[in-house]
């Protein structure tokens, strides 16, 4: 008893001595003050619970200062930061960290994690669940924490399963059992965001892991031969598409992961699917007196993996290599603070989210599905990593094969097998490419060929009536009765014009056309540089089925509005011009979107798209019943947003947002048109109709051609209504060409191909504006 003492003090000494790095980082740093900055996505959470802990951790250390920085841009900021070098000492922003921890640009965290927790009575490591760091764990250290903690699982209405007798399936044969008896009922049994449908991979994925084991599941990831094919992997892509054929609610294709939630909540659905961040991303939302319960994800009994094995993913935070010791060293100690029991506990119990520390213990939680998630997850026997490798190879082989295929299995347009087959043929491609990375596949030859042959043969045609026009020009230069004001000396117009010429030139031409010449490198915006040559136009115009796909998207964003909306905004014009009664009034009203601005408008069309809960379909429903039409109550549940109609659903959205633009257009300029040409017309009867094509049109064609030109080239820069109407996340079929530069940058990290898609949107543009423009100088001289 009496060597109790000396133990505790020779413990208190080794805890002293292993701390003594981090209590004496102020004297360290010579008095000055360590200023730390930590960007933050702050989508789920928010940032003020993490602020909050920056104010408590300085008063502990009054030397270090910690600066949260919450965007909701912040993955899109921290990349063009880390692009140029510029890193911040920690964040969770998505970045290509399998090529940033071989360059040494991210800190190895394991000398640290061997080390004292904060309150020092252990490693800090044995904080963290089991398994949890092992994400970024390599051979020679540990590179992330992780902190926040999704685990993927079925949510269910717990008081509708008590009152029907059903009991949680831990088998897909009671799963798809459950499913038949709930629709039995009239319910559907399942939602799912088919906006998003990788929240679809969570069915499949756990199916392969239960069936294949850690082992098959690991080959999955690392895209290994004969993985896709395998019959286990065909069995688990079987489970997903009968789940997508049998159990959705109508209409799940164009439904937002918060809209399948809602649906759920309303009682249209038996069950949801999501990952924890449901409890609080719905809270507020979740009606009185409903009962939500949770259950893992099914398994085959008959598989290889353990039965109850849990998915689940992590948000990490990496902490950088700055060069400034104290700044490391007092960024690792702040999140020794925000790992704390203390903190990691008022998280959870503020968020009533779940957290990949070992402090939180069920009861913490106030949600009972969220104890009911805790206690199956300290029960399970293997956790599943269910986020995808950051790998270069595995993200151009999810956008290239993956999104695409996932569209076509879950809407039955191909087998379980024919599936297994495409990502098979996908992830050899990126095999090969790792070996090769000069190779490229020609798919598209011949459209190729079209393409640039069509390019070719306007350059010429350009060219041949600008020396058309000089001729012109010359011949009326060589008129001495020709008129004109004249031009500018060159001392003058340079006066005039230079000092905007030289910052235009500054800030606009030089960083475009340096940009131009990344088109021509191997680059993923964080090694060096290499030049490629023309590989990425090879790439994109003779093998990327995804950019035929947008350039498609494009053109008909060009065409198909201009059809629609320029007929329609010369009607009412041409009524309005008339005096039809209220003129005025529908004047404003057409006008009145323009107000809004595109991203509101976007935004608002999204939530009146929802299949069930707005108002499009709502309307066509309730005009059906009472016109007795089955055809307009058929649109019932309907998917506007869907891979399938996305586009069709554009039309009426460009028709509200640019037929009053357009109509103020075309009826300012019938106002600008003599009344004496319209009396002579009627002195000769003609009748409205014929004033109309005989004067009217005639008179107003500069204007609509001026019109269709800004049509057709914002329907080739499309950006923002794709994006939003998909959730920032197009498949392959849905992207334009903006958006897949825009994800072949910020999510696949190629920049060299990214900017060769820039340079053919900026040669498409050119082109389609040149002539447009020599068409409409033509008949100025004709």
């Amino acid at each position: 008893m009496r060597l109790a003492p000396v133990a505790r003090l020779l413990f208190l000494l080794g805890v002293f001595a292993l701390t003594a790095p981090f209590r004496g980082l102020a004297a360290e740093a010579g008095g000055r003050v360590v200023e730390i900055e930590i960007p933050i996505q702050p989508a789920a959470y928010g940032t003020a619970f993490f602020d909050e802990t920056a104010r408590e951790f300085e008063k502990l250390r009054p030397g270090v200062r910690v600066r949260i920085a919450g965007d909701i841009r912040n993955d899109d900021k921290v990349q063009i930061r880390a692009m140029g070098g510029d890193f911040p000492d920690a964040t969770d922003a998505r970045l290509l960290y399998d090529t940033l921890i071989p360059a040494g640009k991210v800190r190895d965290l394991a000398p640290y994690l061997d080390g004292p927790n904060w309150e020092g009575d252990g490693a800090w490591r044995e904080s963290f669940l089991p398994g949890v760091l092992g994400r970024w764990t390599r051979t020679d250290g540990v590179y992330a924490v992780p902190y926040t903690h999704a685990v993927w699982v079925v949510f269910y209405n717990e008081a509708l399963f008590a009152r029907h007798g059903w009991t949680p399936p831990k088998t897909w044969d009671e799963f798809f059992s459950l499913s038949e008896k709930v629709r039995a009922t009239g319910l559907a049994p399942l939602t799912l965001p088919g906006v998003y449908m990788r929240y679809g991979d969570a069915f499949w994925q756990a199916a392969l892991f239960s069936l294949a084991g850690a082992e098959g599941y690991r080959a999955y990831q690392q895209l290994a031969p004969g993985i896709f094919t395998d019959p286990r992997f065909v069995r688990a892509a079987g489970v997903l598409q009968r789940i997508s054929r049998e159990t959705l609610l109508n209409g799940w294709e164009g439904m937002t992961h918060t809209a399948a939630q809602q649906a759920f909540l309303d009682g249209k659905s038996a069950m949801t699917i999501s990952a924890t961040w449901m409890v609080s991303e719905m809270r507020g939302k979740i009606p009185d007196g409903f009962q939500l319960g949770a259950f893992n994800m099914p398994s085959f009994p008959d598989g290889a993996g353990p039965m109850g094995a849990v998915q689940a993913r992590s948000a990490y935070f990496f902490m950088f290599a700055t060069g400034d010791a104290e700044r490391e060293r007092a960024t690792v100690d702040f999140f020794r603070f925000l790992t704390s029991r203390e903190r990691v506990r008022a998280f959870a119990q503020r968020f009533d989210a779940p957290v990949a520390l070992r402090a939180v213990r069920p009861d913490d939680y106030a949600s009972p599905a969220l104890r009911q998630i805790a206690e199956f997850v300290e029960r399970a026997p293997a956790v599943v990593d269910a986020a995808p490798p950051a790998s270069a190879a595995f993200l151009s082989f999810v956008s290239q094969g993956l999104n695409d295929a996932r569209f076509q299995l879950m809407t039955g347009r191909i087998t379980p097998e024919e599936f297994g087959a495409r990502l098979e043929r996908a992830a050899k491609g990126e095999r090969e490419r790792a070996r090769e990375p000069d190779r490229v596949e020609v798919k598209h030859a011949g459209k190729a060929l079209a393409l640039c042959g069509l390019l070719v043969a306007v350059m010429l045609w350009l060219g041949w009536r600008a020396r058309g026009g000089r001729k012109t020009e010359s011949r009326r230069k060589a008129d001495p009765a020709g008129g004109g004001v004249g031009r500018l000396r060159a001392p003058l117009a340079a006066g005039f014009v230079g000092p905007s010429l030289v910052l235009f030139g500054a800030f606009v031409i030089l960083p475009a056309l340096a940009s131009i010449t990344w088109a021509f490198t191997r680059w993923d915006g964080f090694t060096g540089q290499t030049w490629a040559g023309l590989l990425n136009f090879k790439w994109l115009l003779l093998e990327s089925d995804t950019f035929w796909f947008a350039l498609k998207n494009n053109l008909y964003l060009m065409i198909v509005p201009t059809l629609a909306v320029v007929p329609m905004a010369l009607f009412f014009a041409a009524m309005i011009h008339r005096g039809v009664w209220g003129g005025g009034f529908f004047r404003a009203v057409f006008l009145f979107p323009n107000l809004l601005g595109g991203i509101a408008a976007t935004l608002l069309w999204m939530n009146a798209y929802d299949p069930h809960g707005g108002l499009i379909n709502a309307g066509l429903v309730k005009i059906g019943v009472w016109a007795g039409s089955e055809w307009l109550q058929s649109f019932a549940g309907y998917a506007w947003l869907s891979q399938a109609n996305l586009y069709h659903a554009l039309i009426p959205i460009y028709l509200w947002m640019a037929c009053g633009f357009n109509l103020v257009l075309y009826l300012a300029a019938m106002q600008g048109i003599s009344h004496e040409l319209y009396e002579a017309a009627e002195l000769d009867g003609a009748s409205e109709w014929r004033q109309f094509f005989s004067i009217t049109l005639p008179q107003i064609r500069e204007v609509l051609a001026i019109s269709a030109v800004f049509i057709v080239i914002a329907g080739l820069n499309t950006f923002e209504m794709i994006w939003l109407l998909t959730s920032q996340d197009p498949t392959s079929g849905t992207h334009v060409l903006s958006t897949l530069m825009v994800s072949t940058m910020f999510k696949e990290f190629q920049i060299g191909r990214a900017t060769a898609i820039a340079v053919v949107m900026f040669v498409l543009v050119l082109a389609g504006s040149a002539v447009l423009l020599r068409v409409m100088r033509n008949r100025e001289e004709g």
